[in-house]
């Protein structure tokens, strides 16, 4: 399976596959991804309170179920952390369709390696690549001690003067 991280047009013209040892290295790399999600259930119960009516709670509701499935990714990403040996500070983790890498389809390659992500979790991935749930996240954990987060694309400020 291959992944393919865009490159920043400007500053450092950094990719997340800087972070990650070549095959001509012959050196052993081990990559992490993940996939969580609070569950269908709180999508249902978010539009049960819009149909009634009950924005505030809705909208209240979807903001928890939208800050479990965060705090949920890092509790994981520490984790991975401690499996590897890597101090506290060390790796980030990147998530499809944020800035280093703003395009979804590789979601589809994440569920191939990741089944249980529709097996165990019921999850599924909308034409566009989306999660679904969307109160779900999917994510690379890059453990290099450089990484840092950085766009590959115009900021939003640049997009909406257009």
């Amino acid at each position: 399976m291959r992944f393919h991280f865009p490159r920043q047009p400007y500053d450092d013209h950094l990719a997340l596959s800087d972070y990650y040892a070549t095959v001509e290295s012959g050196q052993m790399d081990v990559v992490a991804l993940q996939v969580v999600t609070v569950g269908l259930e709180a999508t249902e119960k978010f539009e049960k309170m819009q149909a009634a009516n009950d924005y505030t709670e809705a909208y209240f509701t979807h903001g928890l179920a939208v800050q479990t499935a965060e705090a949920t990714a890092n509790y994981l990403h520490e984790h991975i952390r401690r499996e590897l040996g890597l101090s506290e500070d060390q790796g980030k983790r990147y998530s499809w369709g944020y800035p280093a890498i703003p395009e979804l389809e590789d979601h589809f390659k994440v569920f191939q390696l990741l089944p249980g992500a529709e097996t165990e979790l019921g999850m599924s991935l909308a034409t566009s690549g989306q999660l679904v749930p969307e109160q779900s996240t999917a994510a690379i954990i890059v453990h290099h001690k450089d990484a840092k987060y950085y766009s590959v694309g115009e900021s939003r400020v640049e997009q909406l003067m257009k």
